[in-house]
């Protein structure tokens, strides 16, 4: 609980939008550039605490549309496809600006991007001309700064205050601008048209309250021009949030992730060691027990962020050796557990990073840890001979959208505040969402727990198979309107079972229905991880 807690207040306290322009520019060859300008209120004590435990998070939880960071850009706009630059200034109000541009060669590449997912970017090229649709992507920042304190927990822990305050009583300078430039000349648009650029502006002080901007803040912005001298073919994931649930059309994708080069990732993967831990357990009772003894290598599968996959397979020990040849792998099922005794370890000297690289690459690859565990070797010896294993990263194709009509009932949610006044049960029977498609693609998905807090729904699933994984999720009202909806796999989708958390910015009227992009068997890599001549004695 304290984790998922932590992940919402995070999101809450990050959102200090107030301004943000927003241009995207098309080339005739599909290239193109992105030019995001953000003012956000004067960061105060509660910015820096989030931060920590932002830090502390290491990083991994969803962000929150739009980038005020250099760090936040490169997870929007990640990998080799993006010429990213990014400058902040200061206001004489104290107002932090930023501006963020990013250029691309491929829009394919955009497409894929989180920043195309955070503005449901979608780009069609036919006979008729091209068409691009999307959104602000700012509903969510819109949701998150009317949330309300209505549990107290934010004020205990003291992360709801100044900064939260502040912007509130700034809503009115609340202001978004979303610009599209195309090839060519603007034929058709549902925004302001000015030559080849359409422009859809909303501003806090001219709708009716905080619903009516976030709502516009949501609507699907469309454009269209002609197809003259167009060198590219645009294609477009499929878009669970562009259009009501009734809309949404169940089956297979039309579009086609391209086809992964395997020998480049295999080539960019690499296991980094942690450290090498070292725990005997003696019995000084007499009696038979549990052997407690045990030895772990700890490390991580480091890969850049456009080749993370769907799955991680569990690790695979292939040979544990100590220093004279003795063979320490533990047969099939016979792994003792961790003990706490005479802890002997080792940071792996010149083959560990230094600080400063674990922070750059921190920003920039993700990170999987593993563990493999053996038996120690005997308390005469002083080193560890070699630790040989893989990891495999499975990446999957296929992917079709299964909808789940009200699956959610209004029993399945607990209401934090209710429950914390001392009302407001919940239904504590199993939760499973029943569809027979997930069923035929290996998959079963439940939900472990879901709640309303603060204007923030929360659900968290378990998913179990190993034959698919969930590659988006999209949450929708009980009028079938989708509500920004933050997925987090938890655990990296490792072995055959895996969690994931749906963050919802509001409180949508259940019953709650459900789109889910799931994917099929595709192709895998396999990660070497080896180390040598490990000693057990501190150098």
């Amino acid at each position: 609980m304290c984790k998922k807690l932590c992940c919402g207040l995070l999101l809450i306290c990050l959102t200090g939008c107030l301004q943000t322009k927003d241009e995207l520019t098309l080339n005739a060859d599909g290239s193109g550039k992105v030019r995001i300008e953000t003012r956000t209120a004067a960061a105060g004590a509660n910015s820096a605490a989030f931060a920590a435990i932002a830090a502390e998070m290491g990083g991994q939880g969803p962000s929150v549309y739009p980038p005020t960071s250099a760090a936040e850009a490169k997870k929007f706009f990640p990998g080799k496809d993006f010429v990213l630059t990014t400058k902040q200034t200061n206001a004489e109000n104290g107002d932090s600006v930023t501006v963020i541009e990013v250029e691309f060669k491929d829009i394919n590449a955009l497409l894929a991007s989180p920043y195309g997912r955070a503005h449901q970017l979608a780009v069609d090229l036919d006979k008729d001309g091209l068409s691009v649709k999307g959104g602000t992507g700012l509903e969510t920042a819109a949701r998150l700064a009317e949330v309300k304190d209505d549990t107290g927990m934010m004020g205990m822990m003291g992360m709801m205050g100044a900064t939260s305050g502040d912007l509130q009583k700034r809503a009115g300078e609340m202001r978004a601008e979303f610009r599209i430039t195309l090839p060519n000349a603007v034929s058709s648009s549902n925004g302001t048209r000015d030559g080849k650029t359409a422009d859809w502006t909303v501003e806090r002080a001219k709708c009716k309250d905080a619903a009516d901007f976030a709502q516009q803040l949501g609507a699907v912005a469309e454009a269209h021009c002609a197809a003259d001298g167009l060198k590219f073919t645009p294609v477009t994931p499929t878009r669970l949030a562009l259009q009501p649930f009734a809309q949404l059309t169940p089956g297979a994708s039309a579009s086609k992730a391209p086809a992964l080069d395997t020998k480049k990732i295999a080539a960019a993967a690499k296991f980094v060691p942690y450290g090498l831990t070292v725990t005997r357990a003696v019995d000084l009772t007499g009696k038979s027990g549990m052997n407690q003894s045990q030895a772990q290598l700890i490390g991580a599968v480091v890969v850049p962020p456009e080749f993370t996959p769907q799955k991680w397979s569990e690790p695979s020990l292939q040979e544990a050796t100590d220093a004279k040849g003795n063979d320490l792998k533990p047969k099939p099922n016979a792994e003792g557990e961790m003990g706490g005794m005479n802890f002997e370890g080792n940071s792996f000297g010149q083959d560990s990073e230094s600080d400063d690289e674990a922070a750059t690459n921190a920003a920039a690859d993700v990170r999987h840890v593993v563990t493999f565990s053996f038996h120690p070797p005997d308390w005469k010896v002083k080193e560890i001979g070699r630790v040989k294993g893989t990891v495999t990263l499975h990446y999957f194709s296929g992917a079709e959208v299964v909808k789940l009509t009200n699956a959610i009932p209004s029993t399945w949610l607990m209401n934090m505040a209710q429950a914390m006044a001392g009302g407001g049960g919940v239904d504590t029977a199993e939760k499973h969402l029943n569809s027979p498609r997930l069923g035929e693609l290996g998959l079963a998905i439940s939900m472990e727990e879901g709640m309303t807090q603060s204007g923030m729904t929360t659900l968290q699933l378990e998913i179990k198979g190993s034959k698919g994984a969930l590659v988006d999720a999209q949450v929708f009202d009980a009028d079938g309107k989708p509500w920004p909806t933050l997925m987090q796999m938890e655990g990296a989708g490792m072995g055959d079972s895996s969690s994931c958390q749906l963050m919802i910015a509001g409180s949508p009227k259940p019953p709650l229905s459900l789109a889910f992009l799931a994917s099929g068997a595709g192709s895998s890599v396999e990660v070497p991880v080896m180390v040598e001549h490990v000693p057990l004695t501190a150098k």
